[in-house]
């Protein structure tokens, strides 16, 4: 009874999988321009495992994308972007490369009629944001910041809904190859914003520390109030990124991508302090996708929202739609808050 019960299961996952695969659609397919660390760590396993028609592979060194192609059935590897530009069969084009060179490609393949998908962040400051929004086709521009995937997020929506503070604090080593604000502060910024709502109101302090950008942030949104640490002062072997919120309920405190802890408050019958009296530890749950079982959903590729971000963005392209998710005008917050930093640094 048992084993026949552990067959049905095995198989009805097996179908929920093989049902996840992307369907061929004749005349849709796909590009990927950039043969980075994290196209090969993180985008390509999900293509692959998605069973996304990828036809061609970009990169400026002709080798490299002939190489990587050979990841991909039926992919040409091609260092000449009217290749994809001119390809009526590629409806979607990836786009993950160095910051500096995302805009221009993203307007290229836009002019073009190509749905985007590109990393995060896509520009290089507001008014690359501004030039990006007022596109004529910019609804068919996806800004891939994971976090918004992301299922923890998700589980914990009506906690950050009910919350009346919140602590978030990313913080890691230097970063002399590139703009730390708009490239690695950019993820914690828009993940406030997107969890707690607008800013309404802001302070910061900024600091240049051996080498290191340190930021302290309070910010007021209309119901919860929050501080944010952005530091590139500490060292790469301590990066940490992590939120806590408090509700009139529980504690939550996530250690992305999928780590956390809740704290229940317990009962506080006109402010007294029960759990103090009674000393009661309240009851806590844990959860450590690291040390989980080795499944789809505990992966970091999954936790990080790295595979929910390109399914959604390929079943978008071949059903047609637009706008899309994460177009470039819900950024408005996230990059208006980043310029002022950046402006703060002296940037």
């Amino acid at each position: 009874m048992i084993g026949s019960l552990a067959a049905r299961y095995k198989n009805w996952r097996r179908k929920k999988v093989m049902d996840a695969l992307v369907a061929p659609l004749p005349g849709c397919n796909f590009a990927f321009i950039g043969i980075g660390q994290h196209s090969l760590d993180n985008l390509y396993p999900v293509l692959l495992r998605l069973g996304v028609p990828v036809r061609y592979i970009y990169s400026r060194q002709l080798p490299l994308a002939q190489q990587a192609a050979r990841l991909f059935p039926a992919c040409t590897g091609v260092n000449d972007l009217s290749a994809i530009l001119q390809d009526d069969t590629i409806k979607g084009v990836f786009i993950c490369t160095k910051n500096e060179y995302q805009l221009p490609l993203v307007k290229t393949c836009l002019e073009q009629g190509k749905y985007v998908f590109v990393e995060k962040p896509g520009v290089t400051n507001y008014a690359g944001w501004e030039e990006l929004t007022a596109h004529r086709h910019a609804n068919r521009c996806m800004i891939a910041f994971n976090k918004r995937f992301n299922p923890v997020n998700a589980q914990f929506q009506k906690d950050f809904n009910k919350a009346f503070s919140y602590q978030a604090r990313y913080v890691t080593g230097p970063y002399p190859e590139g703009n730390a604000v708009m490239e690695l502060f950019c993820h914690p910024v828009d993940n406030v914003l997107q969890l707690f709502g607008p800013v309404k109101e802001y302070y910061f302090t900024v600091q240049q520390v051996n080498g290191g950008v340190q930021v302290q942030l309070l910010l007021q949104h209309a119901r919860v109030t929050g501080t944010m640490e952005l530091s590139t002062c500490y060292a790469w072997s301590s990066f940490a990124d992590q939120l806590q919120c408090v509700t009139p309920a529980r504690h939550v405190a996530i250690d992305y991508p999928g780590t956390f802890v809740v704290q229940e408050l317990g009962y506080r019958p006109g402010g007294i302090p029960v759990d103090k009296i009674l000393k009661r530890t309240g009851r806590a749950q844990v959860s450590n996708a690291t040390g989980a079982v080795p499944v789809a959903a505990n992966n970091s590729i999954w936790q990080h929202g790295y595979y929910q971000e390109v399914a959604c963005f390929v079943e978008a392209v071949q059903q047609g739609k637009s706008p899309l998710e994460a177009t470039p005008d819900t950024f408005e917050g996230t990059f208006r808050l980043l310029e002022a930093v950046s402006q703060g640094l002296g940037k």
